[in-house]
């Protein structure tokens, strides 16, 4: 019988603040148990297996990550849309290293839709934050994966502490929101 109280959703929770300060690969199925106070059987009551969970960390982040950006894109297009949504990937990417981490590297259980439909919000998000630079298909679809290449690059080295040279980070990034926005601006159509 599993501890009371407890249930999936604390369980994925939990596994979430480990692999944020610790890192994914520090996830195990015993720190899991040992950080909830339980024994490890009991904690398969509430997750099948390693792989299940961290297929429920990935769907926590992409549903974190679509609702942060959401959120941020409210009201603005254009440049201000770009600067908005950059903004919140860069920021839950880093704070939330560990999830985001599980959400780029996991591939989820098969015949989950809760993924497919929290993957295609991503895409709708990118793609009304891009339509302010007068974009559509099959250019729209190139342009989302031109930013997120490079929303991923710079906020994953970000995570990791890849950028210890002399120059603010925060520099940096506005330098490539800039040249992004301008990449985006004479985008071919």
């Amino acid at each position: 019988m599993g501890r009371a109280g407890l249930s999936q959703k604390l369980v994925v929770e939990t596994a979430a603040e480990i692999v944020d300060r610790q890192g994914l690969t520090a996830l195990t199925m015993a720190a899991l148990a040992k950080a909830l106070g339980m024994a490890l059987p009991s904690l398969y009551t509430h997750v099948r297996s390693l792989d299940h969970l961290r297929s429920e960390l990935a769907l926590v982040a992409e549903e974190g990550l679509a609702r942060l950006m959401g959120e941020a894109i409210q009201g603005y297009a254009g440049r201000h849309a770009l600067a908005a949504l950059a903004l919140a990937y860069r920021t839950y990417a880093v704070r939330h290293a560990g999830r985001y981490a599980a959400a780029m590297l996991i591939k989820p259980e098969l015949n989950d839709p809760r993924h497919a439909e929290a993957d295609e919000k991503c895409v709708r998000i990118l793609h009304g934050a891009l339509r302010g630079y007068g974009l559509e298909e099959p250019a729209l679809a190139d342009a989302a994966r031109f930013l997120r290449a490079g929303l991923h690059g710079f906020a994953s080295l970000e995570a990791q502490g890849g950028f210890a040279q002399g120059r603010d980070v925060e520099q940096s990034f506005q330098a490539f929101l800039a040249a992004t926005d301008r990449a985006l601006s004479t985008w071919p159509r």
